[in-house]
């Protein structure tokens, strides 16, 4: 996987963010400027799972700090699990699940497979006008579309795909998700899957909330509370 700086001060602790399928650091600097974490934070963006393995300059990194804290969407939250990550105090979930490819707690087969196979530039503007549902006249949109090409996204999404048959049966990571935000009006991981899958754990539900929820969340505060 890719990795990018947002916020590089020195601070005692570091947020490790995982993007979504697709997606670049537009959506973190968005954040990042409208509601961003109290000083003494620096952040990380973390995206592109085409590689599962993280940065190798994350882990000296990481190395400096008092606490590494992980914020996780969509397809980010099964990726952050299989990143070999080990310390970490907090760990948030957003809009994804553990077992992406599943019929009752995660994205059904079929449209998986067919999102892969259809991947193109209509079927990209069909996908966002699902991921961004009820939101197409926000002026906001332009500031956190991708700017990565179609043919990118759709190695990566190939990738992911082989990734989780492969790794179905691994091991979960020395760390647990210790808060779930879930979309009630998120068409990409169905809200009902959603909480299927995060049975036992805490589940914030989000009243119309679609599967971007950046902006219906207070920035990172709102999601580390």
């Amino acid at each position: 996987m890719k990795g990018e700086w947002i916020v590089r001060n020195g601070g005692a602790d570091l947020l490790l963010f995982f993007n979504g399928w697709g997606m670049d650091r537009h959506v973190a600097d968005w954040v990042q400027s409208t509601n961003p974490l109290p000083p003494g934070h620096d952040l990380v963006m973390l995206y592109d799972y085409g590689d599962l393995a993280l940065p190798s300059w994350l882990d000296g990194a990481m190395a400096g700090y008092d606490h590494v804290d992980l914020v996780a969407w969509s397809l980010g939250v099964w990726a952050a699990m299989h990143s070999g990550l080990e310390r970490i105090r907090r760990a948030v979930a957003i809009n994804g699940t553990s077992t992406p490819i599943d019929m009752q707690r995660g994205i059904a087969p079929e449209v998986f497979r067919a999102t892969l196979q259809t991947w193109s530039p209509p079927t990209r503007g069909r996908f966002e006008n699902r991921m961004f549902i009820g939101m197409d006249r926000d002026p906001r949109l332009d500031l956190v579309r991708t700017h990565r090409s179609t043919i990118s996204q759709q190695l990566e999404l190939r990738s992911i795909s082989g990734n989780v048959k492969r790794l179905a049966a691994a091991p979960p990571p020395p760390w647990r998700y210790a808060k779930v935000i879930v979309g009630s009006r998120d068409m990409i991981f169905l809200p009902w899957n959603q909480k299927a899958a995060w049975e036992g754990y805490e589940v914030a539900m989000f009243d119309g909330m679609p599967h971007f929820p950046f902006f219906h969340l207070d920035g990172w505060p709102e999601v580390l509370a």
